[in-house]
C-alpha cells in the first residue's frame, strides 16, 4: 500500500472499550473537513460504526461506509477502492481482540493507531498489542515495508487522576506514542447521537439560536485535535 496515494489507517486493540470507533468517527471528520473523500471499513462483528452511521442516516457523496464480514474480502474492497479513483483515505475499525486476521488488516495498512485509555490495565494491553507489531516486524523480510505503529491516549478527562497521568507517562516511555491525546469530551457524545463532528461545529455555527453559536467553538476545539491526531499519524 505504500506505493499508492491512497491512505490505509488501521485502528488496532487487544481489547474492546478503548475508544475505537469514537477515534474513527472524529478521524473521519477531520478528514472530511481537510477535503479528503473517505471509506469506512467496519470489520468489528458489533458493527458499531455501520450501525450509527445507518441509524443517522449518513450519507455523503465523499463518505462511504461498509461492513467486513470476512478479512479475506479487504484485498478486493481495496483495490476497487483504489481503482476508482474516488477514495482518498481509508480507515478500518476492527474487532477489540487478537488473532490471525491481524496479520492480514496489518499487511493492508500504511498507519496502525492503538488506542489505550490511561489504566495499568490497559498499558498492559497495549504492550501486548505493541509486542505483537513488534513480533511482526521480525519475521518479514521487509519490515520497512509494513505500516507505522502509533499509540495515541483516549478517554483523557481534562482534569487527570493521579493513576491516570502515571499510566500516561509509562506510556511515553514504552510505546510510539502520539503527542496528541483524544480527550474525554462531551461533543464526542454528540456525535454519537447527532452526526459527524465537522458538521455539528457547523450547524452551531449557523444556528438562528444565538445561544448555540458560542458552543461551536468547543466542536471545532474538537475537530482541531482529531485534525491534529490525523496529521501525526500521517507523519509518523
Amino acid at each position: 500500500m505504500k506505493e499508492i496515494a491512497m491512505k490505509v489507517i488501521t485502528t488496532l486493540a487487544r481489547k474492546g472499550g478503548c475508544g475505537k470507533t469514537s477515534l474513527i468517527r472524529a478521524l473521519t471528520s477531520a478528514a472530511l473537513s481537510n477535503n479528503q473523500r473517505c471509506l469506512v471499513l467496519d470489520a468489528d462483528p458489533q458493527l458499531s460504526f455501520v450501525r450509527w452511521a445507518n441509524r443517522l442516516e449518513i450519507y455523503r457523496d465523499d463518505l462511504t461506509v461498509q461492513p467486513i464480514f470476512a478479512v479475506e474480502d479487504l484485498d478486493s474492497v481495496l483495490d476497487a477502492a483504489h481503482d476508482s479513483g474516488t477514495v482518498d483515505t481509508v480507515f478500518i475499525d476492527t474487532k477489540g481482540e487478537a488473532g490471525p486476521w491481524a496479520d492480514y488488516v496489518v499487511e493492508q495498512s500504511d498507519h496502525i493507531v492503538c488506542p489505550m485509555v490511561p489504566t495499568e490495565t490497559d498499558l498492559d494491553i497495549t504492550a501486548d498489542t505493541f509486542n505483537y507489531y513488534c513480533e511482526a516486524r521480525k519475521r518479514t523480510e521487509d519490515p520497512d515495508g509494513l505500516p507505522t505503529f502509533s499509540v495515541v491516549l483516549t478517554r483523557m478527562p481534562a482534569r487527570p487522576k493521579k493513576s491516570q497521568v502515571l499510566a500516561a507517562r509509562k506510556a511515553y516511555e514504552r510505546f510510539p506514542i502520539l503527542d496528541e491525546m483524544f480527550l474525554e469530551r462531551s461533543q464526542h457524545w454528540d456525535v454519537d447521537r447527532e452526526g459527524l463532528l465537522n458538521e455539528l461545529a457547523e450547524t452551531r455555527e449557523s444556528s438562528p439560536n444565538p445561544l448555540m453559536r458560542p458552543h461551536a467553538r468547543l466542536y471545532r476545539d474538537a475537530l482541531h485535535e482529531a485534525q491534529t491526531i490525523l496529521k501525526q499519524l500521517e507523519a509518523a
